[in-house]
């Protein structure tokens, strides 16, 4: 009779117990879940004050306008490049995009006869510009564009003379040149305002008696006027 009764107060002792394990379980998984739940309410707040802060910081530092000064590299020569950019985009997605005025002025030399015959490039080129994000910083620290356009100028060989000193003749002629351009920029960040810059262009022009392809690849400072 007394192991009965003590069988039945094991068993009841562990059916209770079972319960109070089975509820302590469902409470603690409950707390987790709920926990869980929080942390992640909590760390969508911080990405969206996060993103908030680098909108915040973008939009602050947009540009309206800017202007660049370059010097640079061109083949057999040196160039100087001077250019506008008007950023015509309120999106944040485009607003690093821009369309280019720029006047490039070539130096160069080119050998003939033994003499060295001074040419001289001058363009005015016109091109839209667009940021590539996966080149760029996500704070605008760096932003690298890339672009496209046409240009038309004026190429003078020897100062307009086709006669050298020693009574050898220039066929090449000087005239008007046309043509396009591709182009990539890389800015990095000093200040709101100003920014270190470099450049790389391959210009075509297809009716230049000196060669269809001059590439010029240069560095320069960047001033902006901000939109704010």
């Amino acid at each position: 009779m007394k192991s009965k009764l003590i069988i039945g107060l094991l068993f009841i002792y562990n059916s209770i117990t079972a319960q109070v394990a089975e509820n302590a379980t469902a409470i603690l998984t409950d707390k987790l879940e709920e926990q869980f739940q929080e942390f992640q309410r909590l760390s969508d707040q911080f990405n969206d004050d996060l993103a908030k802060i680098k909108e915040s910081i973008i939009l602050k530092t947009a540009k309206k306008h800017s202007f660049s000064a370059f010097g640079g590299y061109t083949e057999n020569g040196f160039s100087i490049l001077g250019s506008y950019n008007f950023y015509n985009s309120s999106k944040l997605s485009r607003l690093n995009n821009f369309i280019e005025l720029s006047i490039l002025a070539s130096y160069i030399k080119e050998d003939q006869s033994n003499y060295e015959i001074p040419i001289q490039n001058y363009t005015l080129n016109a091109g839209y510009f667009t940021r590539i994000p996966m080149l760029s910083g996500t704070l605008q620290e760096v932003t690298t564009t890339i672009g496209l356009g046409g240009l038309i100028g004026y190429e003078s060989i020897n100062s307009d003379n086709q006669d050298l000193p020693n009574g050898a003749l220039i066929l090449d002629e000087s005239k008007f040149i046309y043509g396009g351009f591709v182009g990539m920029n890389v800015d990095i960040f000093i200040s709101d305002h100003f920014d270190l810059t470099a450049k790389s262009n391959l210009y075509y022009h297809p009716n230049s008696d000196i060669g269809e392809t001059k590439i010029f690849i240069g560095a320069g400072l960047k001033y902006s006027i901000l939109k704010n």
